[in-house]
């Protein structure tokens, strides 16, 4: 996998798709199955499926014509234990010229969709789905560069949420307060479900999301909450705070969120460079 891992990366085209990212991204989501129940990476792995086709739908470009073979041949290369098997065949896409918007309609989203048939009906097991919604949801994140928006909003904004499910709203909102003194243009987004929610994060010109965790029982709609927009609004910094985030790092720092803070002072910080990070784009 180390001589396999050079000679991908050193393929210029294949760099557009930023390896180190994919790596990176692969691996955390493997770690948080580790530290997760069962019945909840699956419901993740459900998520990314759900969402990456649900993406698709929202791409308005002339999908590639790709025959049955070609698409069996990618979803079986998801599932492959060749780590790279998967990877060369985007390499190649990309090589050939096809562009991320392609990429994602005719060959991602086809093959996760074909994936979640096999599901279920029970062709694949679950240790496989899992491995291939982790190779597709790296994959999603190495191109995120490739799908940033052309508008830029003016002035300092941020959505700020709760997290599904989260009753203990007050926190939002007085942070939301404290940042409009600090200038900020703060939209703030409460009691939705999750669907609704990733629907307004989606429609939102605001390029950082601002969420707030009370509890290690908010782990489970944060995590799926966390994986949809990542790809339903791949442009967006996910910033997270709360009193519970420090006991609860360890799993956290695997979903990568650009910055986590239980302290007021150092988000304040914090969400300023993320700003001047994303207008810089």
């Amino acid at each position: 996998m180390v001589g396999e891992s050079k000679t991908l990366s050193d393929n210029a085209t294949f760099n557009a798709l930023e390896l180190e990212v994919y790596e990176r991204n692969k691996t955390n989501i493997h770690r948080l199955k580790d530290h997760v129940p069962e019945e909840l990476f699956a419901s993740l792995a459900r998520e990314v499926i759900r969402r990456v086709v649900s993406k698709a739908d929202t791409i308005a470009v002339e999908p590639d014509v790709i025959d049955a073979d070609e698409l069996e041949k990618l979803a079986h290369a998801l599932i492959d234990q060749d780590d790279g098997a998967a990877l060369r065949i985007i390499m190649n896409l990309r090589t050939d010229g096809k562009g991320a918007e392609v990429i994602y309609l005719a060959h991602l989203a086809a093959a996760a969709r074909l994936l979640g048939v096999w599901w279920e009906e029970d062709r694949v097991r679950f240790s496989q789905v899992t491995l291939a919604t982790g190779r597709i949801f790296a994959i999603m994140r190495s191109m995120r560069h490739l799908f940033e928006p052309v508008a830029l909003v003016e002035g300092k904004s941020a959505l700020f949420a709760s997290v599904p499910g989260e009753d203990h709203t007050l926190g939002v909102r007085m942070a939301a307060d404290l940042f409009r003194k600090e200038g900020w243009d703060i939209t703030v987004k409460t009691g939705l479900d999750h669907d609704a929610l990733v629907a307004q994060i989606e429609q939102t010109p605001a390029r950082i999301l601002g969420l707030s965790m009370s509890g290690q029982h908010s782990f489970e709609a944060l995590s799926r909450l966390v994986l949809a927009v990542r790809i339903s609004a791949p442009h967006m910094s996910i910033f997270l705070s709360g009193q519970s985030v420090d006991e609860n790092m360890p799993l956290l720092e695997l979903m990568e969120f650009e910055g986590i803070s239980s302290d007021v002072e150092d988000a304040k910080e914090r969400l300023s460079e993320l700003w001047a990070e994303s207008i810089s784009r």
